[in-house]
């Protein structure tokens, strides 16, 4: 697309945005956000943050990088969490993750800024695979990097986990229907470290959820 056709786009997008929403849909948050979600996700373009939540401005802090990583955004992290105070921090990966096809496929061309970005998911990919079983081996490492980032995020915020002041819940945002329940679906595999499905439906977090719901939402590949 033509840089002309894409500046035309942004201008008309604006207008409609601004003819949606009167005043007072800004003035809860002309000052001040109060977001209550901390997402972490992949900066790829097919990852829209409005796939947990239809509106996501003033209840969603979103952090974006390549890899949807702790660590090359801690900064970002902690503002989310500790000024903000967001109850719930989201790490959301995604179906066909770049980051990790790079890293499974070799990355030795790549910019040195890139490489040293990638090289934080180092210690979670498994590289000895049988290629014909590359998509199925792609969707496990990208959802061993989801473990990996909710393992450090819980070592970061031990304390507020403790004292019931933050969940860390890793999703999988699936538009490849790679856990066979529906393309766009956001898949719990994780929360607070804790993998397996049944362990994780009893938690009290999901108390609000059916039991139909809990068999959907929440997954392993």
């Amino acid at each position: 697309m033509k840089t002309t056709e894409i500046i035309r786009q942004i201008i008309s997008g604006n207008e409609e945005f601004t003819k949606s929403h009167t005043d007072t849909y800004y003035s809860s948050y002309d000052h001040i956000q109060t977001p209550y979600i901390t997402l972490i996700s992949c900066s790829d373009s097919r990852v829209p943050s409005n796939a947990i939540l239809p509106d996501t401005v003033n209840r969603v802090f979103k952090i974006e990088n390549i890899g949807n990583q702790v660590l090359s955004t801690e900064g970002s992290l902690d503002y989310g969490i500790y000024h903000l105070k967001t109850p719930l921090l989201i790490i959301m990966g995604h179906s066909d993750c770049g980051a990790i096809k790079a890293y499974m496929r070799g990355f030795s061309e790549e910019s040195y800024n890139i490489k040293r970005e990638l090289d934080f998911i180092r210690p979670v990919i498994k590289n000895d695979f049988d290629e014909s079983q590359f998509a199925l081996e792609l969707s496990h490492n990208i959802e061993r990097n989801i473990d990996y980032q909710v393992n450090i995020a819980c070592k970061k915020y031990k304390d507020l986990i403790t004292e019931n002041k933050l969940v860390v819940m890793g999703l999988y945002y699936d538009f490849l229907n790679d856990f066979n329940k529906g393309k766009g679906r956001t898949i719990i595999v994780n929360v607070n470290k804790k993998k397996d499905i049944e362990e994780i439906s009893k938690l009290p977090y999901f108390e609000m959820i059916t039991e139909e719901e809990k068999q959907f939402f929440v997954g392993r590949i």
